[in-house]
């Protein structure tokens, strides 16, 4: 009875030491669990794992054995403990290890957004300082074409306050006469015989050329108002782009701090780039655009100027050569009247040696006459008067003949 009694409390120790088995083992793994908050599932993950690890699944028996004897019972409960504590302790060094993978893991990742924030940070400064350079550039390229252009409106300045002065000294200048093109005025230039005419119409011609100046100056103001204005609205789309930028920027700054995850963070940092991108594809564009327009511009104007210097230069030379056609037709006609007018003073000489000629003939006539009248007079007085009155009379027209013709050759000599 007392052998019955005791295999039967053993037994009952037994089975109370296998129920409670699995609670200790329970309560053992959550005392050694790091993390507390955790949960049940990471329990119920822990104790899969170790199982799995140790391909150990225990057995527990709820019948007894009536044959074991208690040392038996003891070793094998002893056993199970000693399995159980080393797959705790094999357990709880894979957590540390996975645990302090964690960490390396989380500090990697800070480390990277800190590294794409700080390079996107440098890529928005070496953007902004492109912008300001190339702005810088386009400024001082503005200001040098503003200075040659002020120069040469002084240029033009002086030259037209020097035509003006010019202008000013010449005097009485028709009104009527503004109406007339330029190949009247060079036609009356050819047909001036005096050199005040050839100064009024050489003031007129000025004048003509000094408003096709100012017409010139003017086109060339307005299309430096449109390349200007063209100038001012690239610099302020260039300045748009840049405040977006900024905009941008602090929008991206304020979601970093905002946002908990890295996926998000990547994505806005992702939209950030690209429209960081679009943003400079746009200015490089618009930068693009104004100096094509600069380039065609000034194209424009050397075609312009090429061909009103051309122009003017076919008309100038037309011109030219019809005024020295004429000028050479005038110079004919007046190497003609200079050799009538010499033939006829040559023909006037030779009358005027035979006038001479023949008053030298009539005054040694007129002595001997006188001589024979006053050795006439001698023997007769009366006859010899009336012959010596009449001869004079004679000689007194001859006289007055050859005054008139004297008189008429120097006239035409001072004509000439």
């Amino acid at each position: 009875m007392n052998s019955e009694q005791v295999m039967h409390k053993l037994g009952n120790e037994v089975t109370s030491e296998d129920l409670e088995l699995p609670e200790r083992i329970s309560s053992n793994l959550q005392a050694i669990g790091p993390y507390p908050d955790e949960g049940p599932s990471t329990k119920c993950s822990i104790l899969e794992c170790g199982k799995n690890d140790m391909n150990y699944e225990p057995v527990i028996s709820h019948q007894v054995i009536p044959d074991l004897n208690q040392e038996t019972s003891v070793a094998y409960l002893q056993r199970e403990l000693e399995i159980l504590r080393t797959s705790n302790k094999k357990l709880q060094e894979k957590l540390t290890k996975e645990d302090k993978e964690k960490r390396k893991l989380k500090l990697k990742l800070e480390l990277h957004e800190k590294a794409a924030a700080a390079e996107i940070a440098e890529r928005t400064a070496a953007l902004v300082e492109e912008v300001y350079v190339a702005q810088r550039e386009r400024d001082e390229a503005i200001m040098c074409r503003l200075q040659s252009a002020l120069e040469e409106r002084d240029e033009a300045v002086a030259r037209v306050k020097h035509m003006e002065m010019s202008l000013k000294l010449l005097e009485n200048i028709n009104p009527e006469e503004n109406d007339m093109t330029l190949q009247e005025l060079l036609s009356r230039i050819n047909n001036a015989d005096t050199g005040i005419a050839i100064q009024k119409n050489g003031a007129i011609i000025v004048d003509r050329i000094y408003k096709t100046k100012e017409c010139k100056k003017r086109i060339t103001a307005e299309e430096m108002n449109a390349v200007i204005e063209e100038r001012d609205a690239a610099l302020s789309q260039c300045k748009r782009l840049h405040q977006e930028l900024h905009r941008l920027k602090e929008q991206r700054q304020t979601s970093a701090n905002n946002t908990r995850h890295p996926t998000a963070e990547n994505n806005q940092e992702r939209a950030l780039k690209a429209k960081l991108l679009s943003m400079q594809q746009a200015r490089e564009t618009a930068v693009e655009q104004y100096k094509r327009l600069e380039e065609e511009i000034q194209t424009l104007r050397v075609y312009y100027s090429l061909h009103k210097s051309l122009s003017q230069e076919e008309n100038l030379k037309e011109q030219f050569n019809h005024a020295l056609s004429t000028y050479e037709e005038a110079l004919k006609n007046r190497e003609s009247v200079v050799s009538i007018t010499q033939q006829q003073n040559e023909e006037l000489a030779t009358q005027l040696e035979h006038a001479l000629t023949q008053q030298a003939n009539m005054e040694l006539q007129l002595q001997c006459a006188v001589e024979v009248s006053q050795a006439a007079n001698e023997k007769v007085q009366k006859p010899c008067r009336s012959h010596f009155h009449v001869l004079e009379v004679t000689m007194c027209m001859k006289t007055t003949k050859k005054r008139r013709l004297i008189h008429r050759v120097k006239t035409r000599e001072r004509i000439l």
